[in-house]
């Protein structure tokens, strides 16, 4: 009797363990979707407006060095940044 019990305790640990896996991978998966989503934003918005269309990756990252490295950028774009939530 008490080793049916202990089965049954098993499978249903089993099965939330499963439940949990699950949550675990809709969760990462709905936060790959949402960073893929703000990366291609981020991108189109580059593209429209640091008129980058055509560009190589190779030569629109050494620009990007180049205006970051301008001054007073790092101060604009710390005072420009959304709080996390």
């Amino acid at each position: 009797m008490n080793e049916d019990k202990i089965k049954k305790i098993d499978e249903k640990m089993s099965q939330l363990k499963a439940q949990k896996q699950a949550i675990i991978y809709r969760e990462k998966e709905k936060e790959r979707k949402a960073r893929t989503r703000r990366l291609i934003q981020l991108g189109a918005l580059s593209e429209i407006y640091l008129k980058c269309t055509g560009i190589e990756p190779e030569s629109f990252e050494s620009y990007l060095k180049k205006i970051v490295q301008l001054q007073g950028f790092q101060d604009f774009t710390v005072a420009n940044k959304k709080p996390e939530i």
